[in-house]
């Protein structure tokens, strides 16, 4: 797991729900097929990218910085994290989550933290940095700092391991 993520940030406002991240039609075809997925990640919140393969990933946007309830208002499903890794998304910064969103993120070992008043420091397009280990984030662009509830050791782990499957996969190895 890397410790310290540094990319570039795509901003979002408050409820942007799991069909603004993947819509219904692409999920329903696809299953949970991370690269098919990615094709079509934000084309419901993005017009520029509607039915543009790869449109959000093309961006180059790698860290998304959410208001509140991202994630949410939608279906409990793992394909909008699936999605957003398929388009290279490395991690989510958040006002607050769903608490369906942030468990599937960190079930699929997609960093996610809460962060209130993370809206206030950057804007899109901005270069983040973040340390998951303290919650620290930087502003690289600006110098700005703020700080986001660390995660959990439980949830390092999770991370670390590839997600809550491989997490399982690797203590029954041992057994």
């Amino acid at each position: 797991m890397k410790e310290i993520i540094t990319g570039t940030v795509w901003t979002c406002g408050d409820n942007v729900s799991t069909y603004h991240i993947i819509g219904k039609k692409r999920w329903t075809l696809t299953g949970v097929d991370q690269e098919e997925l990615g094709k079509w990640a934000f084309e419901g919140a993005v017009k520029e990218i509607e039915d543009v393969p790869f449109g959000f990933r093309d961006l180059g946007y790698t860290i998304i910085v959410a208001g509140h309830d991202f994630c949410g208002g939608g279906k409990s499903i793992e394909h909008p994290i699936a999605a957003m890794q398929g388009a290279g998304v490395q991690l989510i910064l958040a006002e607050s989550f769903s608490r369906y969103g942030f468990r599937n993120a960190i079930n699929r070992a997609l960093p996610a933290i809460t962060c209130p008043g993370i809206g206030k420091v950057f804007k899109t397009g901005d270069r983040l940095e973040a340390n998951l280990l303290t919650g620290e984030i930087s502003n690289l662009t600006t110098g700005g700092r703020i700080s986001g509830i660390p995660l959990s050791d439980y949830i390092l782990k999770l991370i670390s391991a590839g997600g809550l499957l491989q997490y399982y996969r690797n203590i029954l190895r041992q057994k």
